[in-house]
């Protein structure tokens, strides 16, 4: 996923219109980033994060496997776990600014 998706992530909505100056694969993504979206939102809405997670990893084990190789298993995995480090990073990094901020303290 692209930087723009990561930062876009909660703002995208599935009624959005793709951006004129995006390629056909950025829109694309857009487009898979409103409809996860939308699922996120309703599983916090339903309180069904386990339903909503069991229906991803079935769906991402379907992709592994339509591929046929153990290779897009690592991809995913390594995608996966880049993610997690780097959303935990950003969450860690907005709680410190935070921080600083309550203690007067200017960010660095």
């Amino acid at each position: 996923m692209t930087d723009v998706a990561l930062v876009h992530e909660t703002e995208v909505r599935p009624e959005s219109a793709p951006l004129a100056d995006c390629s056909p694969e950025e829109q694309l993504e857009q487009r898979y980033v409103a409809a996860l979206n939308a699922l996120v939102d309703d599983a916090a809405e339903r309180q069904s994060f386990e339903t909503l997670v069991d229906v991803l990893a079935w769906t991402l084990a379907r992709v592994m496997v339509g591929f046929g190789t153990t290779a897009v298993t690592g991809d995913v995995l390594r995608r996966l776990g880049k993610y997690v480090c780097e959303l935990t990073e950003r969450n860690n990094a907005q709680a410190e600014a935070e921080k600083a901020k309550k203690e007067g303290l200017r960010p660095h």
